[in-house]
């Protein structure tokens, strides 16, 4: 089952700052320590939001979930359209596409936060990044 919601993420974080980091959780400004991050990350990415915005309009990011089978690929190839995705999000390419689909159809796909994927068709994406 996919988590259409989170991605679960390790992080390394130095002693120091983490014994910070639980002062605030015991005196109630957070939950836990992952309410924490989750805030501390909700904050950068407000703060950045203009760059972010700028990069997403000017490379024609599409953003959201989204899910490619065999009959999106297959249509792209009917057509004669090279696919170049730029895509923010989760983006799933369902265990009916080949990896010759992929061959045949996608220029690039460039994927900023989840791909889910066969490992062939996965590997292949990044060689032709």
């Amino acid at each position: 089952m996919i988590n259409e919601q989170t991605e679960k993420m390790t992080l390394n974080v130095n002693h120091i700052d983490l014994g910070k980091i639980d002062i605030l959780v015991e005196n109630g400004f957070f939950s836990n320590r992952s309410d924490f991050i989750r805030a501390a990350i909700r904050d950068e990415l407000s703060k950045n939001e203009s760059f972010i915005n700028t990069t997403i309009e000017k490379k024609e990011f599409a953003i959201g979930i989204a899910y490619f089978g065999a009959e999106d690929f297959e249509k792209a190839i009917e057509d004669n359209h090279i696919l170049d995705v730029n895509y923010i999000g989760l983006l799933v390419i369902k265990k009916d596409v080949t990896l010759e689909m992929i061959k045949k159809s996608v220029k690039r796909m460039n994927v900023k936060g989840t791909l889910i994927a066969p490992k062939e068709i996965k590997d292949y994406l990044k060689s032709i990044q």
